[in-house]
């Protein structure tokens, strides 16, 4: 089997490919298994390291112990641009059997430079189906699709078939993704599976202008004796994820069979809703066990437009289903990171 990651040095990225390996027995991964990791930046040295501690702190029970040396052929890292030419030639050399497809430029991005925005959110995502559907055999195809895919007036709850108005380039080019994903599977090119994603926590750093690093760091910065600013209002609701339920989501949509999905590919990750002010309490409570940096509250009118318009609760009948689960509670956020911070000292 062979297993393409792109976007494997982000957030996301490298924790799906930390935990891969573990996962042989659900996906029959077997001793000749291929995963190529693919981003701009290659990782530093210790990055096998790191992120396999960092996910046996957050309890996915993947430990330096059990983590595949950092020769291990079973995991080969390609540095290179999603936009050059014939990197996506020189990954597609043999077939793949699954291909998880996580890069792309966000949100900021997308608005501040539109023709980049479109080049890698949707012209590099369609030379990359066309690259599966050439190869002759469907891979399962996983994307990471986003909340902002839905914008303006919106239900109190959303679910997978509210109808998508997104108000930004990045939520545009993301239902652009699940139409041709859809499609594609459709005409049996690919197998597709879209988890559309909420606010995912919480980022490692360094800091990002990015919507979702900015809430990121109401947790991040404090616990790390760090001051923070908060560009929202202390009520301002909004749905999230850890990373650790993002990526047993993808790893479970995985395992689904064809066969449950119906006229849509599509699917939302189930979030909890919480507020800064939430958040801020909840790191408030580890002060007796570490010192804390301050939160200073500095509304910023265009994040706080962005945020306001996604939706407040986000849910899925068909996830809850099929076992894909959010987050139990926000301490259970804050204690994952305050876990995989302590590992890392």
């Amino acid at each position: 089997m062979r297993i393409l990651v792109l976007g494997a040095n982000g957030f996301i990225g490298s924790r799906l490919v930390a935990a891969l390996p573990q996962f042989a027995d659900n996906l029959d991964i077997g001793r000749n298994t291929q995963i190529i990791a693919s981003d701009l930046r290659a990782p530093g040295a210790t990055w096998r390291a790191d992120h396999a501690k960092q996910a046996a702190a957050a309890g996915n029970g993947i430990g330096l112990a059990n983590a595949p040396p950092a020769d291990d052929a079973t995991i080969q890292f390609v540095e290179g641009d999603l936009l050059a030419p014939d990197l996506l030639d020189s990954l597609f050399v043999e077939p793949f059997d699954v291909v998880f497809h996580l890069a792309s430029a966000l949100t900021f991005d997308a608005e501040t430079d539109f023709e980049r925005g479109l080049q890698v959110n949707v012209h590099a995502l369609m030379q990359l189906l066309e690259h599966c559907r050439k190869q002759g055999r469907p891979p399962k195809f996983l994307f990471a699709s986003s909340i902002s895919t839905f914008g303006g007036l919106l239900p109190d709850v959303v679910d997978d078939f509210v109808f998508q108005t997104p108000q930004t380039s990045y939520g545009t080019h993301k239902v652009i993704a699940e139409q041709l994903i859809n499609d594609y599977s459709r005409r049996g090119f690919i197998d597709g599976r879209v988890l559309r994603l909420p606010i995912v926590l919480t980022h490692p750093g360094p800091p990002t202008s990015s919507v979702s690093d900015r809430v990121a760091s109401l947790i991040r910065e404090p616990l790390n004796g760090r001051d923070a600013v908060c560009p929202l209002a202390p009520d301002t609701r909004m749905p999230v994820a850890s990373v650790d339920a993002v990526v047993d989501a993808f790893l479970r949509l995985c395992e689904l069979p064809a066969a449950v999905f119906g006229a849509t590919r599509a699917l939302n990750l189930p979030a909890l809703t919480v507020t800064p002010a939430q958040l801020a309490r909840c790191v408030a409570r580890h002060a007796s066990t570490r010192r804390l940096g301050s939160l200073t509250w500095e509304p910023d009118a265009s994040m706080q437009a962005v945020v306001d318009s996604w939706p407040k609760r986000f849910i899925s009948t068909f996830a809850t289903e099929n076992n894909i689960h959010g987050d139990a509670s926000v301490d259970e956020i804050v204690d994952a990171y305050l876990e995989t911070l302590n590992g890392r000292l």
